[in-house]
C-alpha cells in the first residue's frame, strides 16, 4: 500500500469513527474527497457518455460515499473502492440519458434531424427540460444548507466547461433576487446564456432535492 492510499484509508476509517451528522466526519469526508479528485487514479472512463453525464456520475458517487462511508471495508484499496461505485453510476446516467438508445448531450445545439426543423435558434436539449413554476427555494434553512455546502457537492455541479457557473453561486444569486441574465454574467457567460443558467438551476433542484429534504430534516 502506498502512502496516498494509506491516507485514504485513514481518512474513510476516521470518518467511520464518528457519528454521521458529527462535524468531524464531515472534515473526514471532506479531506477525503479532495483527496480523491487530487490524487489522479479516479477514473475517467465515460463509456461513451457525454461529461454532464459523466459529471452527473461522479455527483452521485460523492453523495454515495457521504452516506455509505460505512461500509467501506479496509481490505482494499478505498480508490478501488471508489472506482467501481463510479463504474456503476455511470452506467446508471447513460440509461437516464439515453433515448431510443441515443445518447444527448444537454449542452449540444439541437440539430435539424430532431423533428425534421432546423434549428435556427441556437437552443440546447438543456434549455428544453421543462421548467417549474418560478418560486423561490424554501426557507432561510436551504440558503444556510448551500452556503455551507460542507462536502463540495453544490460548487462541484456546473454548467459543462464553466467550473464558475456552479450550482451554489447560481442558487445564491437566485436567492439574492438576481435576474437570470445578471446571475449569467456573474457566472462568466453571456447575456443571452440566461435560458441556459435558468435551466442548469431547476433541473440542479431537482438533483439536489433529497440533499434538501435530509438537511431540513436534521
Amino acid at each position: 500500500m502506498d502512502a496516498l492510499e494509506e491516507r485514504l484509508q485513514q481518512l474513510a476509517l476516521k470518518a467511520q469513527k464518528h457519528s454521521p451528522k458529527s462535524c468531524d466526519r464531515r472534515l473526514a469526508l471532506t479531506r477525503l474527497i479532495q483527496m480523491i479528485q487530487a490524487s489522479g487514479k479516479l477514473s475517467r472512463r465515460r463509456y461513451d457518455t457525454p461529461q454532464e453525464v459523466y459529471d452527473e456520475a461522479l455527483q452521485e458517487t460523492w453523495w454515495y460515499l457521504c452516506r455509505k462511508i460505512d461500509t467501506y471495508q479496509p481490505r482494499g484499496p478505498v480508490i478501488n473502492w471508489i472506482n467501481s461505485v463510479l463504474k456503476w453510476r455511470l452506467i446508471d446516467a447513460k440509461k437516464r440519458h439515453t433515448k431510443q438508445g441515443r445518447v444527448y448531450s444537454l449542452d449540444a445545439p439541437i440539430n435539424s434531424s430532431d423533428g425534421g426543423k432546423v434549428n435556427q435558434s441556437g437552443m440546447t436539449y438543456l434549455d428544453t427540460v421543462a421548467q417549474p413554476e418560478d418560486t423561490p427555494l424554501p426557507s432561510q434553512l436551504i440558503r444556510q444548507c448551500i452556503e455551507e455546502d460542507s462536502d463540495g457537492l453544490f460548487a462541484s455541479k456546473h454548467v459543462k466547461g464553466h467550473p464558475k457557473a456552479n450550482f451554489r453561486t447560481i442558487a445564491l444569486l437566485y436567492l439574492d433576487r438576481k435576474s437570470w441574465k445578471e446571475t449569467a454574467v456573474a457566472v462568466g457567460l453571456k447575456p443571452k446564456q440566461w435560458s441556459t443558467v435558468q435551466s442548469f438551476y431547476w433541473r440542479s433542484c431537482k438533483y439536489f432535492a433529497d440533499t434538501f429534504k435530509e438537511y431540513l430534516q436534521e
